[in-house]
């Protein structure tokens, strides 16, 4: 039950404070002014500052696209090549339950022919 009050105490701080980041019109007069949207820019330095962030931003999701891409490039390699191990696994399995089944009507036979009378 305690969990679940901090848990909506919480939604409820989140809530609040998303509420005041949308606001373009919330200026307040702290030491570092959070600027992350264009409607915060007021001065060359804000602007310097939030097209420094976004070049940033940009070059990180440049690359974080790439790795995405490459593991993705590698688990479609590794697919293939376990479908195909797959595929051989499978026909191996056949091949040796073949090999049982006539050894299996061997050793029956052989059983048989001892059980017959003289």
């Amino acid at each position: 039950m305690g969990s679940i009050k901090n848990n909506i105490i919480h939604d409820h701080i989140y809530l609040s404070n998303s509420e005041k980041e949308k606001s373009c019109n919330n200026l307040s007069d702290t030491p570092r002014r959070k600027i992350r949207k264009k409607c915060d820019i007021e001065t060359e330095e804000d602007r310097e500052e939030y097209f420094r962030r976004r070049t940033l931003n940009n070059a990180s999701c440049r690359v974080s696209r790439i790795h995405r891409r490459s593991k993705l490039d590698i688990m479609i390699t590794k697919c293939v090549e376990y479908e195909d191990l797959n595929g051989k696994l499978k026909l191996k399995n056949l091949i040796l339950s073949q090999v049982i089944n006539q050894l299996k009507d061997h050793l029956r036979t052989l059983v048989s022919n001892e059980n017959k009378p003289n």
